[in-house]
């Protein structure tokens, strides 16, 4: 599994779960529920990156379809 699909369902949840609700109240449950412990590195650009393609702020470019010869991540 990779950190984007570790992380991809989760931030849907979140997202459903917070519809309709302020910014600050969706921005606090994201930061909550962040799954992988220090925010920094990969992981966490990642997620961020994430964030922005679900709420629609930035669009999946063809270079993100699943690759079979990416590494694996590893916890």
């Amino acid at each position: 599994m990779t950190w984007r699909e570790n992380c991809r369902p989760i931030i849907a949840k979140v997202l459903k779960e917070t519809k309709g609700k302020d910014e600050t109240e969706i921005k606090n449950a994201l930061k909550e529920s962040y799954p992988f412990g220090e925010r920094r590195m990969w992981p966490y650009k990642v997620w961020l990156d994430e964030i922005k393609r679900q709420r629609g702020l930035k669009k999946s470019k063809s270079s993100d379809v699943y690759d079979p010869d990416q590494m694996k991540m590893e916890l």
